[in-house]
C-alpha cells in the first residue's frame, strides 16, 4: 500500500466507512482513524451493495421476484362460466383418413342438447367439421351454471343449473340441416365395421402469468378409443380457479381473474337404449338415437382459490437492505485492519520518539502483522535478537497510550517538580501565563513577542510564541 502515492492514499482515508473511534487525537487531529485499506473495503462493500441494489430492482421490474401465493379449494354455491368458441373440440385420428364429422355424406353426427335443472331446453345441433379442420368438431360459445342454492335466492336473480349433453350418433336425417345429408347405409355399416382410432378431448385452459402480468393460454389432450361395439358416457367436468391478484406498488391493489384450471373425465361403458333414456327423461320428446358416445360437460363446484401478493416496493427494500447487510460483514474486517494499523504507528512513533534512531529502521512484516526483518543486520542470529528487542520495546510503547500510563507520568512530572521546587514554586507556576499580543498591520510578518515571568524572576523573551511550541506536527 506504500507504493501507492500519498494523494491516492489520502483520498482513500477520507471514504472510509469503517474509521475506529480512539480516545485521543490521532496526529492529524481527527477523532478517528482512518486507512487506505480500509477505504479500499469501503469502495468494494459500496460497489456490491450498489451493484446488488441495481440487480435486484431490475428483477423486481422485470417480474422475476416470485410473488406471494397461498392457495386453498373451496365448495361454491352458485358460479358461472363463460366459455368461448371451439372452448373445447373433438378430434378424430383416423388411420383411414375419412372424415365421418363432414356435411356431406355425413357418417357420425354429434348432437348438442342444452340443458337447464336436468331438463333440455332447446332443439339438438348437430355439429359438422369443415375444410379448415377435417375430423374436428368444436362447441359454440356459451355459459356454464352450478346452482346448488336450493331456491334460497335472498333476493338475487340466479340462474339455473346449466350444462350440455354432447351425444355422438350414427347419421339420421331428421337431426340434420338443409345443408347436409347422410352417407348410404352400407357407408355407414362399413365404417362403424372397422378400426378408427382415437377420439382427443382437446379444451384449452387459462393460466395467470405473473412475470408477464397476463392471462395465457395452454391446451389440454385426453384420449378415448373410437369403438362402436362399446357405447361410452363421458362425464366432463371443469374445474374453475379464481386468482385474487394484488399488484399495487405501495398499497393494495386488488385485481380477480376467474380462469378455466382444468377437467377431468370419468368414462362408464353403457348400452344404447340408456343413453336413449337420458335423452328422453330430459325432455318430453321421445328420442330414437344410435348413440356412439355420450358427453356430459359441466363445471366443478369445487373451486382452486388463489390469493397471489407480488412483491410491494417495501418488501424488496427490506430484502435488499438484508443482503447487502451480509456484504458488509466486510467491515469487521476493516475494522480490525484499522485497529491493528493504528495501533502499529502508534508503537512505532512513541518509540521513535525515545529512539529518534529508530526512524531509520525498515521493518518488513507478514500478512499477520508479525515483524520478518529489519534493516538492521545481516546476520540471522543478529536479526532475530533485534527484533525480539524491538517487538518487547513495542509492546511497552503500547502501554504507554493507556489512559492510566499517561496519567501516571504526568503524577510523576509533578512529584519530581515538587521535590526540586517545592510545593510553594509549583503552585506560583498555576499563576504563570503569557500576554496574548495582537500583532498590529504594520508588524504582520513580525513573530509575536510574549513576556514570561518565572517565580521571582523574568526570563528572556522568546523569538516565537511559547503557544506554539512542543507541538508535534
Amino acid at each position: 500500500m506504500t507504493s501507492l502515492p500519498k494523494q491516492f492514499r489520502n483520498l482513500l482515508k477520507q471514504i472510509d466507512l469503517f474509521s475506529i473511534p480512539v480516545p485521543v487525537l490521532t496526529n492529524d487531529a481527527k477523532s478517528q482513524y482512518s486507512s487506505s485499506y480500509s477505504g479500499l473495503i469501503s469502495i468494494l462493500a459500496s460497489v456490491l451493495s450498489i451493484a446488488y441494489f441495481a440487480y435486484v430492482i431490475s428483477e423486481w421490474a422485470n417480474g422475476n421476484i416470485p410473488p406471494t401465493i397461498t392457495t386453498n379449494q373451496s365448495a361454491q354455491a352458485y358460479s358461472e362460466q363463460d366459455l368461448d368458441d371451439n372452448f373445447i373440440q373433438f378430434k378424430l385420428n383416423d388411420p383411414t383418413n375419412h372424415d365421418p364429422f363432414k356435411r356431406k355424406n355425413n357418417i357420425i353426427t354429434p348432437l348438442l342438447f342444452v340443458v337447464e335443472n336436468f331438463k333440455i331446453v332447446t332443439a339438438p345441433t348437430p355439429l359438422f367439421s369443415d375444410e379448415n379442420k377435417p375430423f374436428t368438431i368444436g362447441l359454440k360459445e356459451g355459459t356454464l351454471v352450478v346452482n346448488n342454492l336450493n331456491n334460497k335466492t335472498d333476493g338475487q336473480q340466479y340462474k339455473p343449473y346449466k350444462n350440455y349433453l354432447l351425444i355422438f350418433i350414427e347419421c339420421l336425417e331428421q337431426y340434420l340441416d338443409d345443408d347436409s345429408n347422410c352417407a348410404s347405409q352400407e357407408e355407414i355399416d362399413q365404417y362403424m365395421s372397422g378400426y378408427h382410432g382415437f377420439l382427443s378431448i382437446i379444451m384449452q385452459l387459462e393460466q395467470y402469468n405473473y412475470r408477464q402480468d397476463q392471462i395465457e393460454y395452454i391446451t389440454k389432450q385426453a384420449y378415448q378409443a373410437l369403438s362402436p361395439a362399446y357405447i361410452q358416457y363421458t362425464q366432463i367436468t371443469i374445474q374453475q380457479k379464481e386468482i385474487d391478484l394484488d399488484d399495487g406498488l405501495l398499497f393494495e391493489n386488488k385485481v380477480t381473474h376467474k380462469l378455466i384450471n382444468d377437467f377431468y373425465i370419468i368414462n362408464q361403458s353403457i348400452d344404447n337404449q340408456y343413453i336413449q333414456n337420458i335423452a328422453s327423461s330430459f325432455s318430453t320428446q321421445k328420442f330414437q338415437l344410435n348413440a356412439i358416445f355420450a358427453y356430459q360437460i359441466s363445471i366443478d363446484n369445487l373451486q382452486i382459490s388463489e390469493r397471489i401478493i407480488k412483491p410491494k416496493l417495501s418488501a424488496v427494500l427490506a430484502y435488499i437492505g438484508s443482503i447487502v447487510q451480509v456484504i458488509f460483514l466486510l467491515k469487521y474486517l476493516a475494522i480490525f485492519i484499522n485497529n491493528q494499523q493504528f495501533k502499529e504507528e502508534m508503537q512505532t512513533e512513541i518509540l521513535q520518539m525515545y529512539y529518534p534512531k529508530l526512524k531509520n529502521v525498515k521493518v518488513k512484516r507478514n500478512f499477520f502483522g508479525k515483524i520478518t526483518s529489519t534493516n538492521q543486520s545481516n546476520e540471522d542470529n543478529q536479526n532475530q535478537i533485534f527484533i525480539k528487542q524491538y517487538e518487547d520495546h513495542l509492546n511497552l510503547a503500547f502501554k504507554k497510550i493507556r489512559l492510566i500510563n499517561i496519567i501516571y507520568e504526568i503524577s510523576r512530572i509533578e512529584l519530581l517538580m515538587e521535590k526540586h521546587f517545592g510545593i510553594q514554586k509549583i503552585c506560583e507556576c498555576n499563576q504563570l501565563g503569557n500576554e496574548f499580543q495582537f500583532s498590529d498591520h504594520d508588524k504582520k510578518n513580525e513573530s509575536p513577542r510574549a513576556s514570561m515571568l518565572s517565580v521571582g524572576n523574568q526570563s528572556p523573551q522568546p523569538k516565537d510564541d511559547i503557544f506554539r511550541l512542543f507541538n508535534k506536527s
